[in-house]
């Protein structure tokens, strides 16, 4: 991710785990802002937006925190 200030909303709960670089995370309800780093990790809520100020050039992995697989028909 270069850097920048981006603004995403999820739809199912996420895992993000920041492999490299340093940001800045907003979450739902919080006023202030976190610090992350490559070796650390947040989740986001399901269906809620967050806000990123990312420093360095990042790496990031995302995976859903739940995910259902319907039966085939």
């Amino acid at each position: 991710m270069q850097p920048g200030e981006y603004e995403f909303n999820v739809g199912a709960a996420e895992i993000m785990e920041i492999l490299a670089g340093e940001l800045d995370v907003q979450l739902p309800g919080d006023s202030g802002w976190k610090p992350v780093k490559g070796g650390e990790s947040f989740n986001v809520p399901a269906n809620s937006p967050f806000r990123m100020q990312v420093k360095t050039l990042s790496d990031y992995c995302c995976s859903l925190a739940k995910q259902e697989y319907l039966p085939f028909r």
